[in-house]
């Protein structure tokens, strides 16, 4: 089974890291095609176009200006990205056999790079899917990445088992174009939900550490049957068949 997983906007080339094995990115022509383009975009520019704060803005403009001559920061993706879903991925306690089983089934979809091995340098960076950054493909990085994205997924699909496991979020999910997957493809979203005294609903921090703890979960275990995947419990979860559907499948705590 393909995994996917989102990029988070935090990101850590700082601290301590295990050695591990470094890969270069499918698609590193793209990613510094991208940043040329916004070349000429002013801090203020940056603010407004990815509706962040200024010092956010100032950042992000010397992560543009810095790009192509950027070499002492880069750090593989799976270990530079630090937002809570990679908290629950906690791909610094992986293994040998985690990483090499990681780099066959989890693609972690990007706005910047297009689609991530596990292993593959990244820079520092920030460009989420959806910006609307007017490109030489377009009016934004859909346009931009849909059909490679969905291209690549396909034909990992197809060396695979043709299931992908959708652990990536609504905004960077929508990248691909299903009408583009291998006929046949058994597509899953799981959802992850809490007790609540209203009833189980889905509460935003809880469901990101719970894709990534999936994502871990699948790794681990090295899964290679989907209705194996049912028998996720980190952290007290337990699927729930009463509440899923061949689609989407729900788990409950």
């Amino acid at each position: 089974m393909i995994i996917t997983m989102s990029p988070a906007k935090l990101q850590d080339f700082e601290s301590p890291i295990p050695q591990v094995v470094k890969t270069k990115p499918t698609y590193e022509k793209e990613a510094d095609e991208l940043y040329k383009s916004m070349e000429g975009i002013s801090a203020t520019e940056i603010a407004t176009l990815m509706k962040i704060n200024t010092q956010l803005a100032h950042n992000v403009y010397q992560y543009i200006h810095g790009f192509p001559l950027s070499k002492t920061s880069q750090r593989q993706a799976a270990l530079a990205y630090n937002g809570i879903a990679y908290q629950g991925l906690d791909a610094r306690t992986f293994s040998e056999d985690d990483w090499t089983f990681a780099q066959k089934h989890l693609v972690h979809i990007s706005g910047l790079y297009g689609v991530l091995r596990p292993t593959d340098l990244i820079k520092p960076y920030r460009l989420e899917m959806q910006v609307p950054l007017v490109n030489n493909r377009g009016k934004d990085l859909y346009v931009f990445w849909t059909e490679t994205i969905s291209k690549y997924l396909a034909k990992e699909m197809k060396a695979d088992d043709n299931v992908w496991i959708n652990l990536a979020s609504k905004e960077y999910a929508k990248s691909v174009d299903r009408k583009l997957l291998p006929k046949g493809a058994k597509v899953i979203t799981p959802i992850f939900k809490q007790q609540t005294d209203k009833g189980y609903k889905q509460i935003v921090v809880y469901a990101k550490k719970a894709r990534g703890m999936m994502s871990r979960f699948i790794i681990q275990n090295r899964l290679t049957d989907v209705e194996h995947l049912k028998a996720f419990d980190t952290e007290g979860y337990v699927f729930a068949p009463q509440l899923s559907d061949d689609k989407e499948w729900v788990f409950i705590r």
